[in-house]
């Protein structure tokens, strides 16, 4: 990427909030999660509930964990990277077969 191009800070900030959200094994409250990221409490939970809103984080009784929305990028990127497993398998084959002369 060109360093040229301006860092938008509040999508880092969702970025941390989010990676975190992601090695947590149950949900969390949102101090935890601010004191984690080190951002003030008030702007982590703007943060998730825009998060919440999207379908990246969910709430469970004021405590928060990833949602399912980001399920849907998960699978779309396996999907994709067993596209590209099958591409260089049938490739590598056809390599091997290439070589023996078949």
């Amino acid at each position: 990427m060109s360093n040229s191009y301006k860092r938008i800070e509040a999508v880092r900030k969702t970025g941390e909030i989010l990676k975190y959200l992601a090695r947590q094994k149950d949900p969390v409250t949102a101090p935890a999660i601010s004191q984690a990221v080190n951002l003030p409490t008030p702007t982590v939970m703007c943060h998730l509930s825009t998060l919440e809103e999207i379908g990246f984080a969910q709430s469970i009784n004021d405590r928060w964990q990833l949602g399912l929305g980001l399920g849907l990028i998960r699978a779309r990127i396996k999907a994709n990277l067993e596209g590209e497993r099958d591409r260089i398998s049938r490739d590598l084959v056809e390599l091997e077969e290439a070589e023996h002369g078949e």
